[in-house]
């Protein structure tokens, strides 16, 4: 599904007030050109927030270290006021520099036409899974996030004085992030009869 402002005006959230929903169709008849930040809830951990210092192991050397990264978990599932029977894990996915993902490429061997065109397709957000963050004051440089780079950490491990955080997504730029989160994981239109 190719994500466009018709595409997501179409899947606009019953619940936002109408001026709410005005202000989301008019940002979002910007798309690609939004403001993707806010600078609210500096001190909130919430779904789509990116945040240094969450740990990964690598499954190929079995390396621990830290990363930047962007929460995938709902925001009522890691808030820490929720009681709990078991404890609960945060869910991310590894957040990198658009132009270490070039140096990938370049590293595979993809021709460079083909390199500028994937870039401006990311740019666009047409690649599924990833997620593009434009370099502004809360960034030093383009990143993606790697949707299908997926890693968990106790949420009791997370919040500590070794991370900080980096963003939280304005509230177009938190919608364009669940709308390409819900079509990379939950496709309805896969194309597979699974009832033969």
């Amino acid at each position: 599904m190719e994500l466009s402002a018709e595409t997501l005006q179409t899947q606009i959230p019953y619940y936002l007030t109408q001026a709410a929903k005005d202000n989301l169709v008019k940002a979002l008849n910007q798309f690609p050109h939004i403001t993707y930040y806010t600078s609210l809830y500096p001190n909130d951990a919430l779904q789509s927030d990116g945040w240094t210092g969450l740990g990964v192991i690598s499954y190929e050397t079995g390396e621990h270290k830290f990363v930047r990264g962007i929460i995938l978990s709902n925001s009522c599932d890691i808030d820490l006021t929720n009681k709990r029977d078991l404890p609960a894990k945060l869910i991310f996915a590894p957040i990198i520099k658009l132009t270490n993902y070039v140096k990938l490429l370049e590293k595979a061997n993809v021709p460079k036409p083909n390199i500028k065109d994937k870039i401006r397709a990311i740019r666009e957000q047409h690649v599924t899974t990833l997620f593009y963050f434009p370099k502004e004051a809360c960034l030093d440089d383009e990143y993606i996030a790697l949707l299908d780079d997926i890693h968990t950490i106790p949420l009791s491990k997370f919040n500590s004085k070794d991370q900080k955080k980096l963003f939280t997504l304005s509230q177009v730029g938190f919608y364009i992030f669940i709308f390409k989160l819900s079509v990379h994981f939950c496709r309805f239109h896969e194309n597979v009869n699974r009832d033969l």
